[in-house]
């Protein structure tokens, strides 16, 4: 669980950071905008910006669920960095490294949403969606889009998980069960509840069946 005011503390001094970089991003400073970048990332993170950047998601997740808890702050911080570091590649037309920095940053915030839903503001979804939505033009690796579709699930966005669920069946047939109880778990909700998810029941019954038949 976070400790509230650490968290409100972090935030805070994140967003001083942000608003910095932005200042330095609109005037093209971008060298002065990766310092400030390196700077936060060694007082919030104790580690180097290229650190950062070569450490695996995989790794730097292991790093912060170190202990018995996860360190959502460092996380979110992490990810608010990789973010304003992919947007300044953006700019500065360094599409591929962009788009590399901004799944990273993807990854984390939705490991984060997933392990810390109730206590994590509306304003970091918003910020992963925006991610997403600048992402949909690409191919995305598997494991990230097998975390979309459990995003969109908790979400509330069965459709849209639905979709995703279709895509990554075909190169993750261990997917399928999963799946199987995605569609029973919608079995359970109301009609409006699913009508909000874009999702109506005589779909969740034929998805169901159908992956019925793929598993036997």
């Amino acid at each position: 669980m976070i400790e509230r005011d650490y968290f409100l503390r972090m935030i805070h001094m994140l967003a001083v950071v942000l608003a910095r970089v932005l200042k330095l991003r609109e005037t093209e400073q971008y060298d002065e905008a990766y310092d400030v970048i390196q700077q936060a990332s060694r007082q919030f993170l104790g580690m180097d910006a290229k650190m950062l950047d070569s450490l695996s998601d995989a790794e730097l997740i292991r790093l912060f669920a170190l202990g018995d808890r996860f360190d959502a702050v460092k996380c979110i911080v992490a990810a608010e960095l990789l973010r304003m570091t992919g947007e300044l590649e953006e700019l500065q037309g360094k599409h591929d490294d962009s788009h590399q920095t901004s799944v990273r940053s993807l990854n984390l915030y939705l490991e984060l949403l997933f392990r810390e839903t109730g206590a994590i503001p509306k304003e970091f979804f918003e910020k992963a969606d925006l991610l997403i939505e600048s992402l949909s033009s690409y191919d995305l690796p598997l494991e990230l889009r097998q975390k979309l579709f459990r995003y969109y699930d908790h979400s509330g966005r069965y459709a849209m998980a639905e979709d995703i669920l279709f895509d990554i069946i075909g190169e993750d047939p261990g997917i399928l069960k999963e799946g199987v109880r995605f569609y029973e778990r919608l079995k359970g909700k109301s009609d409006e509840d699913l009508d909000r998810g874009n999702l109506s029941r005589q779909e969740v019954e034929s998805g169901l069946l159908e992956l019925t038949k793929k598993i036997t």
